[in-house]
């Protein structure tokens, strides 16, 4: 039997819901379900711009103008500047072809992953963006910590905790909650940020003011650091990854659920609005805050506070909640997936909250952003890395070889490691981390992100000419998918009572050469997936 000859006879209605559906129809259980361990049927999609209205809780982070204040600080507005705006072509391209991706396959960036990597070799991405959501999270957190404290004098340990608790309540719903939450609220960051410019301009508050700032304010640069490569390269290092590559990721956790008809516009939206706000707008907007402080405040939450009072306070509350709901959200629900593909548990994602957030804690009021510069650009390598790594496998593997662009995620049909996707990914980024380290030097740390990033787009397509084609496609499947067309519609799992739709469902010979559901079978402890033994081979 031909492997790539029996993939390749599967239509796109055997792996994906291809169904056609204008209104959700669904009740309140679809409610809070996440869809992190499974496609979002299409009885559960809206339009392209609901879509984006849950994501722009991101776009309105204060972690953009935030780092933009720090970089600042470092590199100088100009370079900062710069970076960002090489960071703004990278996510545009990016984020364009995911956010597509997502919304036609229904599927988030980890259940991707699983298919790069291998099942079991997607778990190591999974527990480090864990913990990065952990990272994004306390940033965030900080900065409406540092307001908390700048109105009422508490203790930083104080904010930070009431900061983390008041995130328990609003981090259990699901996409729904979120999506009408950020519609909402997006109009009150608006005149915020509205209010925030009128007193700078008015010069109502002498010590941050357009009078400060000056008519050439994007040249702020209190360390005197030149603008040149190595400078411009450092600050794109910090950029590219933590505000750029995550773009790329985190916007399939929202597009996932853009109806397939709306794919091309949700792709449009996504890298069109939605990268233009977030990396470049709202970083134009931290450097001339800082710019406006004299070049002595590059936190906004502070800067803001201190020109607005309450209502400062206020705003930066409200990006606080917009944003971490979505972090708490993300880093859960890749614990999530972690938990499935090591434990073989399917915990709800509401489960992992409270020890997120106890480690988002011990992070706000750790001294973690003294190493701000060196510890953005080694989680920028991870990143770029991981985000790279994909779109070489997706443009320069999947179409040399013939492989289907979409992502096969069920562990029945996967091989537990992709060799090719993990050398891809690890030698690059440790490489990079070592770089990045400033062992060896400023311009050795500028190029750490850049290099292995390029070295790990291109290393799949490398590697994969190495072996031979059939070699290549037995690190993408373990065995063939066998299509579900003989499955009703909505199908009934025998293992766990779910129902789903068909598309989910998985031929197990250990139950009997049943069709059971994705969950039940990524679950199963006893089996030791027999089902890729007796596979026939060439």
């Amino acid at each position: 039997m031909n492997l790539i000859h029996d993939i390749r006879k599967l239509g796109e209605d055997d792996v994906l819901d291809t169904r056609s559906i204008l209104e959700r129809v669904a009740g309140h259980e679809e409610e809070t379900e996440d869809y992190s361990l499974r496609r979002v049927p299409a009885t559960w999609r809206w339009s392209a711009w609901g879509a984006l209205w849950s994501f722009s809780g991101i776009l309105t982070a204060m972690a953009f103008p935030l780092t933009a204040g720090l970089l600042t600080m470092f590199y100088g507005g100009p370079a900062t500047l710069i970076a960002f705006a090489m960071t703004l072509v990278y996510t545009w391209i990016g984020v364009f072809y995911f956010a597509r991706k997502a919304s036609d396959e229904g599927a988030l960036e980890v259940l991707m992953s699983k298919q790069t990597f291998g099942f079991i070799g997607s778990a190591y991405q999974f527990i480090a963006y864990g913990f990065l959501g952990a990272l994004y999270f306390a940033l965030e957190g900080h900065v409406m910590a540092s307001s908390l404290t700048e109105v009422t004098g508490w203790s930083t340990s104080l904010s930070a905790a009431v900061v983390c608790i008041l995130f328990i309540p609003l981090s259990i719903f699901g996409m729904k909650f979120i999506s009408l939450f950020q519609g909402v609220t997006i109009w009150l960051y608006l005149i915020g940020i509205g209010l925030v410019l009128y007193y700078i301009w008015s010069d109502a508050n002498p010590s941050i003011s357009a009078l400060r700032a000056g008519p050439a304010w994007w040249l702020v640069n209190p360390s005197n650091a030149a603008l040149n490569w190595v400078n411009i390269l450092g600050a794109f290092g910090a950029t590219s990854g933590v505000l750029g590559a995550i773009m790329i990721l985190i916007c399939t956790e929202q597009a996932r659920f853009a109806r397939r008809v709306e794919r091309k516009k949700a792709a449009f939206l996504f890298a069109g609005i939605g990268m233009t706000a977030c990396n470049i707008l709202t970083p134009i907007l931290g450097v001339y805050l800082f710019a406006a402080t004299g070049g002595k405040v590059p936190d906004p939450g502070v800067s803001i506070t201190k020109l607005l009072g309450g209502l400062g306070l206020a705003l930066i509350i409200l990006t606080q909640l917009r944003i971490n709901v979505i972090n708490v959200y993300f880093g859960t629900n890749a614990l999530e997936n972690f938990t499935s593909v090591v434990l073989k548990v399917s915990w709800s994602r509401v489960v992992y909250i409270v020890p997120f957030l106890l480690i988002c804690y011990l992070l706000i009021v750790s001294p973690w952003l003294q190493k701000f510069g060196v510890i953005m650009t080694m989680l920028s390598v991870f990143l770029v890395n991981w985000a790279n790594v994909m779109l070489g496998e997706f443009w320069l593997v999947r179409r040399r070889i013939g492989i289907p662009r979409w992502s096969e995620f069920r562990r029945g049909y996967l091989p537990s490691y992709n060799k090719i996707g993990l050398f891809a990914m690890w030698v690059p980024t440790i490489v990079g981390v070592i770089m990045g380290s400033g062992t060896f030097g400023p311009k050795i740390a500028a190029l750490a992100v850049p290099v292995t990033g390029i070295s790990a787009f291109f290393l799949p397509a490398l590697i994969s000419m190495l072996m031979s084609s059939d070699g290549v496609v037995r690190e993408y499947f373990a065995r063939a998918p066998v299509s579900t067309k003989s499955l009703n519609m909505t199908q009934i799992c025998p293992v766990d009572g779910t129902t789903q739709h068909r598309s989910d469902f998985v031929l197990c010979p250990y139950h009997g050469n049943k069709f059971i559901s994705s969950t039940a079978c990524a679950s199963e402890r006893n089996c030791r997936t027999m089902c890729h033994k007796t596979a026939t081979r060439v």
